[in-house]
């Protein structure tokens, strides 16, 4: 299989504390551990994102603290990708589009840290001519909304929900407001647009 059209596991971040993952984030990656050796066991080697710089109010960049967690649990850098300019969950799949369709993906970015890739914050965000398979894993409760979020810029990805402790009133609440001002963005964008 070409290395441009290999499965994508594009792992959403959540907030870092101290250099280690928050429990949410815990979850997502011990979850796309857990899908990324279920592909390998077919004959797959799926490239995983770590999507994530410092948003939700965190203090260091999620995507290299997720990609070093990975590696401990036993994922092979060399299918890592980071990518720590997103702050939102639609610039964590905006920047996941212009990578894919970058002519220089996945040299440019499997296998390196942050600091020594392109910033895909300069890409074109249009999707390429192939769009490989894409699970995306995030929380249960998160999981929704980065769906939307995923079919209104043209991916038709699967998504996988990471296992929560307990879903609270202020996660469903956070999630309400998220997309409230997802939609109101959006709804913006439209109307400048056209």
């Amino acid at each position: 299989m070409p290395i441009r059209t290999r499965p994508v596991i594009a792992v959403l971040g959540s907030t870092v504390q101290g250099g280690r993952p928050n429990p949410a984030l815990h979850s997502r990656l011990d979850t796309a551990a857990h899908e990324w050796r279920t592909a390998t066991r077919f004959g797959l080697e799926p490239i995983v994102f770590c999507l994530g710089g410092i948003g939700g109010g965190g203090k260091e960049a999620e995507a290299p603290v997720m990609a070093a967690y990975l590696e401990q649990v036993g994922i092979p850098r060399r299918v890592i990708v980071e990518e720590a300019h997103s702050r939102t969950t639609e610039e964590n799949l905006l920047h996941l589009i212009a990578i894919l369709g970058s002519p220089d993906y996945p040299d440019a970015w499997l296998g390196k840290p942050t600091a020594d890739t392109p910033d895909p914050t300069v890409l074109p965000q249009e999707l390429p001519d192939q769009v490989p398979p894409i699970t995306l894993v995030t929380s249960r409760t998160h999981l929704p909304r980065t769906m939307l979020i995923a079919h209104s810029i043209g991916l038709e990805p699967r998504g996988v929900a990471a296992p929560v402790h307990a879903i609270t009133l202020r996660s469903l609440i956070r999630e309400l407001g998220a997309l409230a001002i997802w939609g109101a963005r959006s709804l913006r964008r439209l109307i400048a647009g056209g």
